[in-house]
Formats: C-alpha cells, structure tokens, sequence
C-alpha cells in the first residue's frame, strides 16, 4: 500500500456509487490530488478502498476536457519521477460541494 493510498484510506469519503443520485453540482469533493510541476488535478467524490479506484472530477490541465469519471489511484501511485511521487494529496484541501470549487470552471 503507497502513500497516497495510505492517505486516502485515512480520509472520510463515501464508498462508490454512495453519491449516485446527487447532481454532480451537489457532490461533496473529498480530496484533491495532483500533480507535481504540472496542473493536473483530480478531485475525489467517491472511493473505493478494495480496489483503488475512485470516481471524480479529472482535469489534465485543460478545462475543456475535463470530466467525470473512474480514477485508478493505483496507477497515479505508480507515477513517479526519479523515485519520487508525481502525484500528491492536497493536504490543505478542505472538503467543499463541487459547485463552490473556485479552481474550476463551470458550464
């Protein structure tokens, strides 16, 4: 188990398809993740913790490409660079409705 799963598992974050019914407007942003030296970002709604894949929000660096989907938490963890992780819990995150994400664009 890496670190960025370790971290996660520590987290309050509903199990998948717990947040189904709920607009994607209305889900709650559990975590955020990115990565280093890039501005890929990955906000985390839903997770499961048996087989590292999560369900969010994914945006690669270009807002008009971004979207929902499946996140598989074990590839990212297997992104490194020069050993280290290229990919990162945001630990100043704080769990907000996606709607209210100032860093992404809507509609």
């Amino acid at each position: 188990m890496g670190q960025l799963t370790q971290q996660l598992a520590a987290l309050t974050i509903p199990l998948h398809y717990a947040t189904e019914s709920t607009p994607a407007e209305d889900k709650m942003i559990c975590a955020s993740l990115f990565a280093l030296a890039s501005a890929a970002t990955w906000y985390i709604a839903e997770y499961d913790p048996e087989d590292l894949v999560a369900f969010g929000y994914a945006d690669l660096g270009d807002p008009t490409c971004a979207e929902w989907g499946y996140i598989s938490i074990a590839e990212l963890e297997s992104l490194k660079w020069l050993g280290v992780p290229r990919i990162e819990l945001d630990t100043h995150f704080t769990p907000t409705r996606f709607a209210d994400l100032k860093e992404v664009r809507h509609g």
